[in-house]
């Protein structure tokens, strides 16, 4: 089946009429997102101290204070517990779906955190935090104008089924000085595997749309489309390439002439030799805009 583009997009608009029946019954259930199942406890604990790194580094802070929202924790919390241990006062963790999770696994990685980084008591460590599970980000932000002191994501932005509008929605929710950081992962995630890298572009949206909008599969949100929000949000705030298309390792955030001539050249070339697919609306893109297929967003509140 997935030797066939056809084929591939008729398995996704089944799959995602079982997404949607499953969420319209209440099954939240998900082993998207399970980021540790088959990981090594060490490989666990520097993914966590990773994505906690970033935030912090792209956020330009020391630390986080206040009250916090990270979106798409997946099956652990231990970002949250870095944040908590840094100085926030409280985590609210905020999910679609209920990551699938292996019990014993997340209690070593907890206590591990906890020890490494003198967090005391993991479980009291843990104890600002707030799990939303089933409340989608585009929904949770709506009445919470001026609460919160940071909102983060990693990889999470590009499955959201209106992204922008919960853009428009954290920068209401953002406290006076608030930062919201979100890396953006604008690849296709396998949907196919083995074909073009941009394969994905090639369809007409409402038939892209049709095979994500219950599933959380990419959004086909392009740089663009981020710059554009960023532009006009009234926040100050930055846009950094973080991947490019065709290319499979990621890159150190950096503006489009920071980033090495051969790489460019190669995702330039990438584009190109799909350009000739892609429908009319994306024809219209510039190659750079569409080469970039990874970004960090960061906008403060004034």
């Amino acid at each position: 089946m997935r030797a066939s583009v056809p084929a591939t997009c008729v398995y996704y608009l089944l799959d995602d009429w079982w997404a949607r029946y499953k969420l319209r019954i209440g099954n939240i259930k998900t082993t998207s997102g399970s980021r540790h199942e088959g990981s090594s406890l060490a490989d666990s604990l520097a993914y966590i101290e990773r994505v906690h790194g970033d935030y912090l580094a792209y956020a330009r802070r020391d630390a986080f204070s206040g009250t916090v929202a990270e979106l798409g924790p997946g099956d652990n919390f231990g970002v949250a517990m870095l944040l908590l241990g840094g100085g926030a006062a409280q985590v609210h963790a905020i999910d679609r779906y209920r990551s699938r999770r292996d019990a014993a696994q997340q209690a070593a990685i907890y206590e591990a955190l906890a020890e490494r980084h003198g967090l005391g008591d993991p479980e009291a460590a843990l104890a600002g935090l707030s799990y939303h599970a089933g409340l989608p980000a585009e929904r949770f932000f709506t009445d919470h104008a001026g609460r919160y002191d940071a909102i983060l994501s990693r990889a999470v932005m590009e499955h959201l089924y209106d992204a922008l509008g919960a853009l428009d929605d954290m920068a209401v929710a953002l406290a006076p000085g608030g930062v919201m950081v979100h890396r953006i992962d604008m690849r296709d995630h396998g949907m196919f595997a083995g074909h073009h890298p941009l394969t994905f572009l090639t369809l007409f949206e409402p038939l892209h749309r049709a095979m994500t909008r219950g599933s959380g599969r990419p959004n086909r949100v392009l740089l663009p489309a981020w710059r554009q929000w960023l532009a006009g949000s009234g926040l100050r705030g930055s846009l950094r390439i973080t991947r490019l298309a065709g290319i499979a390792d990621e890159i150190a955030p950096a503006s489009w002439g920071e980033i090495d001539t051969g790489l460019r050249e190669r995702a330039l070339a990438c584009v190109r030799e799909i350009r000739p697919q892609l429908p009319a609306p994306l024809k219209g893109f510039a190659d750079a805009d569409l080469a970039v297929a990874g970004c960090v967003l960061v906008a403060q509140k004034p």
